[in-house]
């Protein structure tokens, strides 16, 4: 898997970028938001096979103290062959150093991103309302 952090340095195909976060079960998204959201995102992550966009994720950071991980995602059908591993052993490589990494996970990769040394927390908590918040709640990440 080649990954690339620059998004000046590949031609990202927002369409696709969205059917990629739903098919690995992110939920469906809106192009141009998504669009917005890398663009305003100062670590981005694309993870190509032969061409083809199928890992991705994003952080921002105030890079001194904490950052926050977002829409870690590979395609259902490159799972399995440690193209997750790769993505998230340079996500470390670059957040680590800059002190503590949040991310809430859907529920079914919890343990997943315990091999990168995250814990649970007993504090965490989340601002939502209406549509988002019932999403949320749907999905099994609030109560």
């Amino acid at each position: 898997m080649l990954i690339t952090t620059k998004l000046s340095h590949c031609n990202i195909n927002w369409q696709q970028l969205c059917a990629l976060l739903a098919a690995a079960g992110l939920g469906a998204r809106d192009p141009q938001v998504m669009q917005r959201v890398y663009q305003n995102s100062q670590f981005c992550y694309w993870g190509f096979v032969n061409g083809e966009l199928m890992a991705t994720a994003h952080a921002i950071s105030d890079m001194t103290s904490v950052s926050y991980l977002a829409d870690v995602a590979i395609h259902p059908d490159f799972q399995g062959h440690g193209y997750g591993r790769q993505l998230m052993d340079r996500v470390m490589q670059d957040l680590a150093p800059l002190g503590k990494v949040f991310i809430y996970s859907v529920p079914d990769k919890l343990d997943f991103y315990k091999k990168y040394g995250f814990h649970d927390l007993t504090t965490g908590m989340v601002y939502a309302e209406g549509i988002a918040l019932e999403r949320l709640q749907v999905s099994g990440y609030v109560r």
